[in-house]
């Protein structure tokens, strides 16, 4: 008997330790990964909006325009905040470069009277998406920079500007460097 629980006990403590399995040798089996559709439009407004604020005001608009086609339109209301954003930075790129940034055929470029449709239309778009955005400081601020770039309408660029500032409501240091440069 003692030597049946001797087997016992001996058979036991060796079937305690496992066996390696065979699962753990092998790889894991690869598993296909799905294709994720990613819209480029928010990077491409981003990527805009960088160049525009490091100088490069064609990049910025090659970027707004093929982040979203038709931007030389105004946009509905309601309109999307991505495209609204790719527009300014558009109507921006186009103020900041004098009119030579091409909008759309005939608005901008090398002609005296089409860098002058140019600047008309990003001042027609930043007033128009002033009036959507009434209580949009930035926005504000952005319109009285195209402003500003009209002889004709620097003084009411430079009173939007005096009234953000003595609201304390200045977004940007650009928008004092314009109301410094009226």
């Amino acid at each position: 008997m003692r030597r049946a629980a001797a087997w016992i006990l001996v058979l036991g403590f060796s079937l305690s330790f496992a066996a390696p399995s065979e699962a753990c040798l092998r790889d894991m089996p690869k598993l296909a990964k799905k294709k994720v559709q990613v819209d480029p439009t928010k990077r491409d407004v981003i990527a805009a909006e960088k160049a525009l604020a490091g100088g490069d005001h064609a990049k910025a608009a090659r970027l707004a325009k093929g982040a979203v086609p038709g931007l030389s339109e105004l946009p509905p209301v309601g309109a999307a905040e991505l495209a609204t954003r790719a527009q300014r930075t558009l109507a921006l790129a186009t103020v900041r470069s004098g009119g030579n940034i091409e909008v759309a055929p005939g608005i901008g470029g090398d002609d005296a009277y089409a860098k002058q449709v140019a600047l008309a239309w990003a001042e027609l778009t930043l007033t128009y998406q002033s009036a959507m955005k009434s209580d949009d400081v930035m926005v504000r601020s952005q319109l009285a920079e195209a402003l500003a770039a009209d002889d004709y309408q620097s003084d009411r660029a430079r009173e939007m500007l005096r009234d953000l500032s003595a609201r304390d409501l200045m977004p940007t240091a650009r928008a004092y460097a314009v109301l410094a440069h009226l």
